[in-house]
């Protein structure tokens, strides 16, 4: 004879949020953060806990990087492919331990540099990781006619996309203190990468192994990108 339990509204609506948000944890927000700034973050932190690195060229798009290293593995190693033919910020955790302390949501990212070299480019595509269970991209940002292109490139790729519409502020990358959003037109893309992708992309998904272990899954989703930007701007 089968039993059954009775679960309270509450509760189921309680689990449903829970099953919600989980894909997103490593998108983290400002509630979460252990500093709120990057004054606080660096009365804190010693400067040898991170770094910021930046490429200034006459490229019309920044690629964006704010939570590299180990806050979200893998998001450094794409803004430097892309880094190659294109303008740069990237700031990254070189801890050991402990580098989601160094995460500041984008709406509080304001570290000195990257205000500064936002300020000077009128496109932004910023790169960003979550957790999630699949191999998937949200693509987001205020361009919305060019984050649905690259929407579509990436699907007609083999990357599993979509577009986010509003009601995901989290990921969405529209909220206008968000530091991609203050170039000079407001127009920004941000990705939101699963982690199984970006484990897919490195034989060996650690701070020291991903500069030295890239697949041929990293390479065709960075041509993919290095593709839309050179034709799209």
């Amino acid at each position: 004879m089968k039993s059954y339990r009775l679960v309270s509204f509450s509760t189921l609506c309680i689990c449903l949020f829970v099953l919600f948000i989980s894909p997103f944890q490593d998108t983290s927000s400002a509630s979460t953060d252990k500093y709120q700034n990057f004054k606080q973050l660096s009365q804190h932190e010693s400067s040898a806990s991170y770094k910021v690195t930046t490429k200034e060229t006459k490229s019309p798009v920044l690629i964006f990087a704010p939570h590299g290293g180990g806050i979200e593995g893998g998001t450094s190693e794409i803004a430097q492919e892309l880094g190659k033919q294109n303008a740069l910020y990237l700031f990254e955790s070189l801890k050991s331990k402990g580098s989601r302390d160094l995460h500041l949501t984008s709406t509080h990212f304001d570290e000195p540099t990257a205000r500064k070299m936002v300020s000077k480019y009128d496109n932004v595509l910023s790169l960003h990781g979550y957790s999630g269970n699949e191999k998937h991209i949200f693509v987001g940002g205020t361009d919305r006619e060019r984050a649905k292109k690259l929407t579509q490139l990436l699907n007609q790729n083999g990357f599993p996309a979509e577009l986010i519409t509003k009601g995901h502020d989290e990921i969405a990358g529209i909220n206008p203190g968000n530091i991609a959003n203050k170039n000079r037109t407001g127009k920004s893309i941000q990705l939101e990468i699963s982690q199984p992708l970006r484990s897919a992309m490195f034989h060996s998904f650690t701070s020291k192994g991903r500069a030295s272990s890239k697949t041929q899954t990293f390479y065709r989703f960075t041509n993919v990108l290095s593709t839309f930007v050179s034709t799209s701007y």
